[in-house]
């Protein structure tokens, strides 16, 4: 399974990047100007979304004591809208940038489709270590555009489910190593009491079973609604939500929740919450989060009959610049990245897609952080991270991906308020998602 032919630089003229505006906090983090040793020495300007302080100084301080001729300059952009249109924008003008990261693959194949990605498929297959992120590997454990790679994954981003375990142990409830959707549920429901919802969405459907491509059909020629699975996922989220055991859509838009997911979480009005390590972070800061339980962990469930797919990525691709005058050096750091992320990037709630010379406990160590053992069921954390079988979907159709995901998310909206009926999403996400598709192939 390579999918490298999927993806076609014509499909993905239509596809609007999830994008970003800097929020710049460059930082040069070394000597080294002028001359080192006799030879010219080299300043690689490196672009990222990652706060300075969670990782990517200490990234780039390490890369600088290996090559003491090198300086490294990390300027943070932040990863929304005007963030990724500031990146997009230096890109293609004069900013200096050796070496940036996109954050999900849309935007990634975007910039790769506008000639702002070097072709780094023939570096990545000369390095053994990298022998799963090539483009004939099975299973993908890379993003392909026309049987290449324009980036260096850095990080695997799984979603898992967040448990308060003062409440899960108030209720009784002891967690083997998986679950099924219907387990989940019936927790969920144990768990919910007044004040208090058991989750603060449904658990998902679609993606665990269908896996890679779940929204296309026909080789993405159209959208693959149709499939019953959808109709049931929204159908167990109303009913979640009727039986009060979800919050209620309402509640979730005017809160923005689907952003600030941590919040209800954190605050103990919701017991279990499904997603990406981002919230560590939040978790973590004990001083703007105040709370007294620790955060127990489980997979995704697993839907009856599925394969059981998880629900996130791959992460944080690294890509060179055709217009970078130091290509070799830029390479030299992708790689070092990429090996040390489990050293140095963990602590800002990345887990590495490469382990390097790191354990799965000294992963944890950084990643959960110094007040690991109160914050967290370290033990329910290494089970799930490390002990289970986290299968990552990889994509190789994005065809309309943002309309689409645009398209969808407000029919979603509308259904779970109570404005449309499940077969109408259906009808509508079909009719509309076709029409993109269609648009977006001409």
């Amino acid at each position: 399974m390579t999918g490298s032919r999927t993806i076609t630089r014509r499909s993905l003229l239509g596809i609007a990047a999830s994008a970003g505006a800097a929020s710049l906090a460059g930082c040069n983090l070394g000597a080294g100007g002028g001359q080192s040793g006799g030879k010219a020495s080299a300043t690689l300007n490196v672009w990222g979304g990652v706060p300075n302080e969670s990782g990517p100084d200490d990234m780039c301080k390490a890369f600088m004591d290996e090559h003491p001729g090198v300086t490294v300059t990390y300027t943070r952009y932040v990863n929304d809208d005007q963030g990724n249109l500031k990146l997009d924008t230096s890109l293609s003008g004069g900013v200096p940038i050796d070496l940036y990261f996109s954050y999900g693959p849309v935007p990634m194949f975007k910039r790769s489709a506008a000639g702002l990605a070097l072709d780094l498929t023939d570096k990545i297959k000369a390095e053994s270590d990298f022998a799963a992120l090539t483009p004939d590997a099975d299973p993908l454990s890379n993003y392909v555009l026309d049987g290449k790679l324009y980036g260096l994954p850095a990080a695997r981003a799984p979603q898992q489910v967040y448990i308060n375990k003062s409440m899960l142990d108030a209720a009784g409830i002891t967690l083997g190593k998986t679950w099924t959707v219907d387990e989940f549920n019936e927790v969920a429901r144990k768990l919910t009491k007044p004040g208090v919802f058991g989750t603060l969405t449904a658990p998902p459907l679609a993606r665990p079973t269908l896996g890679p491509n779940y929204l296309y059909a026909g080789g993405g020629k159209r959208s693959n609604f149709g499939n019953k699975v959808f109709a049931e996922e929204l159908e167990l989220a109303l009913r979640l939500q009727k039986a009060k055991i979800a919050m209620d859509r309402q509640t979730i838009i005017a809160e923005k929740l689907q952003t600030f997911s941590q919040n209800p979480f954190i605050a103990g009005r919701v017991a279990m919450l499904i997603q990406s390590g981002q919230i560590i972070r939040s978790i973590n800061d004990t001083k703007g989060y105040p709370h007294k339980f620790a955060t127990y962990c489980m997979p995704v469930p697993v839907p009856a009959g599925s394969k059981g797919w998880n629900t996130g990525q791959i992460g944080d691709q690294i890509s060179i610049s055709p217009k970078s005058t130091f290509q070799d050096q830029a390479w030299e750091l992708a790689k070092f990245w990429a090996r040390n992320a489990g050293k140095y990037m963990t602590r800002g709630g990345r887990l590495p897609l490469l382990a390097g010379d790191s354990t799965p406990d000294q992963i944890l160590e950084r990643l959960l952080g110094p007040q690991r053992e109160t914050l967290y069921d370290v033990a329910s954390w290494k089970s799930t991270l490390f002990e289970t079988d986290l299968k990552l979907p990889v994509d190789t159709i994005f065809t309309a991906g943002t309309e689409i995901s645009t398209i969808t998310g407000k029919l979603t909206d509308e259904t779970l308020l109570g404005d449309r009926t499940v077969s109408s999403w259906v009808t509508e996400a079909t009719r509309q998602s076709d029409a993109a598709i269609a648009k977006a192939g001409k």
